[in-house]
């Protein structure tokens, strides 16, 4: 398995990430699924605290404990901003909360990388900037992003907080090829030729920021959830 190295930062992980969004399905042996991937080199888990209602970072963390693998071989990711029935809340005192949340649940005492979920177009940079280096004072985060965010949000952020902006989580995949469609199709009167993303590709490898491609063979939720699956989902 290939590793890369995440922009500014001392972690060098597996390309390939494991998402953990759909660990709490009954069916699933999340022991064996996290023991195989590492054992074919994939060390890197990508959480958030709204999957399953936070179940599937606390069925993770019990699985781990079923596997051979340490802490300290892996790097663990979570992210942290969607409220349900809120939306997004990027304050201070929610990101704290998010943080400490997840740690209990993941029973680790800090997060490899935290990355905001998705945009809060009202964001205060502010209360972003206080989180951030509260949690990176207490051990709690070792790395930052961001999930979604076009360049413009994420050079307001960085009108305040002291951390580089190390990851940029998108949807890209085999279904999903705007931000490429865009570069290809440079001054031409086409559908793929709109740029819906402030040029975030080239605002990335400019800025140094790690691109992270979410589901990449995700097809979508009606047609079904994977490229080649075309069940219906109830």
């Amino acid at each position: 398995m290939k590793q890369i190295q995440i922009a500014n930062t001392e972690i060098k992980a597996s390309q390939v990430v494991l998402g953990c969004m759909r660990m709490n399905e009954p069916s699933l042996d999340v022991a064996t699924i996290i023991q195989t991937a590492y054992d074919n080199g994939v060390n890197f888990f990508d959480h958030a605290d709204i999957y399953g209602g936070g179940t599937c970072e606390t069925i993770f963390a019990k699985a781990l404990k079923a596997t051979t693998i340490s802490r300290s071989d892996i790097y663990i990711q979570s992210k942290v901003g969607i409220r349900p029935g809120i939306a997004f809340d990027f304050s201070k005192a929610h990101i704290i909360e998010a943080v400490e949340g997840s740690l209990k649940r993941l029973d680790t005492d800090y997060l490899d990388a935290l990355l905001l979920h998705r945009p809060d177009t009202l964001v205060e940079p502010e209360e972003v900037a206080e989180a951030f280096t509260q949690l990176e004072k207490a051990g709690k985060v070792r790395a930052f992003g961001v999930s979604n965010q076009n360049p413009g949000q994420i050079e307001l952020l960085k009108t305040a907080i002291q951390q580089s902006m190390n990851i940029n989580q998108l949807q890209f995949g085999l279904m999903y090829t705007g931000m490429v469609d865009s570069g290809i199709n440079v001054n031409m009167t086409n559908q793929a030729g709109l740029v819906r993303d402030s040029g975030i590709l080239e605002y990335s490898r400019i800025e140094n920021v790690t691109i992270q491609a979410w589901s990449p063979f995700q097809y979508g939720f009606f047609e079904g959830p994977f490229v080649g699956n075309m069940e219906k989902i109830s």
